[in-house]
């Protein structure tokens, strides 16, 4: 399996988009989420994006 690839994206409609294309196009997509700073209250959200050759490709 290829390396993973970090996508910040802030909104979460926007995430969802994203990750339904990626999708369709034969990646792996998992959301994440991790404080921005150690003792700070704000979250970055995430999509994680692998190339994974077993998934389908249905783009087509």
């Amino acid at each position: 399996m290829a390396e993973a690839m970090e996508l910040k994206i802030y909104s979460k409609e926007d995430r969802l988009k994203v990750a339904a294309i990626l999708i369709d196009n034969g990646y792996t997509v998992s959301q994440g989420k991790r404080q921005r700073t150690p003792t700070g209250k704000t979250l970055d959200y995430f999509l994680k994006v692998t190339e994974d050759g077993d998934n389908a490709d249905t783009s087509k």
